[in-house]
């Protein structure tokens, strides 16, 4: 086996370690059609390196190396880089402001990290990396309805933010909002943060399944009608799935 033909088995290898939890040697021989015993040699030595861990059954799985490395990549991941492009062909084709938001988990915050906008006088003019609550707004609500029971109580029952019209938080019609958002796959609001907009955002997903950050539009309310929404949500969807799959989850989501 040539050096190129080594490397490229290696790191099919280690892909293989990412996707699954526990593989033996023989089902990785399977998935990967090579000979049991070469698959076996490899794996032995990916262990060796903390690439690899072998269990007390014989099985492999992800090792503290590998563990270590996708750490450091990942909270380098370059999301505006990723979303750039797609966030303006959003904004060329519907001719409304996109934007691309982060989830801090730890806070149970988001922050606006890319916008896009259009070339109309009537546009929003997105502030950009300002931490928010999750509660109000399409952006945020997005990125809620996918976290823990326990991080959605603590995110609702401990937030006093109001929306732009003054409104205290009314839990059951965010709870009854999230429920919808799950089972639609989207979120939309109406003068949340901003007077008179819309607000439409879909959420994408990191590689364990965990939801990473949101993408949408901010839309003046003159300019929204209800039968939009089924083309712009179809839209975000296909962006999200984009974003989604380039930072590496699986195609589900």
């Amino acid at each position: 086996m040539n050096e190129i033909g080594a490397i490229n088995r290696v790191l099919k290898l280690v892909s293989l370690l990412s996707d699954y939890p526990h593989l033996t040697a023989k089902q990785a021989a399977t998935l990967l059609g090579w000979p049991v015993s070469s698959t076996h040699r490899m794996l032995r030595k990916l262990a060796e390196l903390e690439f690899a861990l072998q269990t007390e059954k014989g099985s492999f799985a992800a090792g503290m190396e590998l563990y270590r490395i996708v750490g450091r990549l990942s909270s380098k991941m370059p999301f505006a880089a990723i979303a750039e492009p797609l966030l303006a062909a959003l904004t060329r084709q519907f001719n409304e402001t996109s934007m691309l938001t982060i989830l801090e988990r730890r806070q149970l915050r988001m922050y606006t990290a890319l916008a896009a906008s259009p070339q109309d006088p009537m546009r929003y003019i997105v502030e950009l990396n300002r931490r928010d609550p999750l509660v109000w707004g399409a952006s945020g609500r997005a990125l809620l309805a996918y976290l823990r029971p326990e991080e959605i109580d603590a995110a609702v029952s401990g937030s006093t933010a109001r929306n732009i019209r003054g409104e205290a938080l009314d839990e059951s019609e965010i709870r009854a909002a999230l429920e919808e958002i799950v089972r639609d796959g989207y979120s939309l609001s109406r003068s949340h943060r901003t007077l008179n907009s819309i607000g439409m955002a879909v959420p994408f997903f990191g590689p364990h399944g965990e939801v990473v950050g949101s993408v949408g539009f901010q839309i003046p309310a003159f300019r929204f009608h209800d039968g939009q929404i089924e083309t712009l949500v179809t839209a975000l969807k296909q962006t999200a799935t984009i974003i989604s799959q380039q930072i590496g989850a699986k195609p589900e989501y």
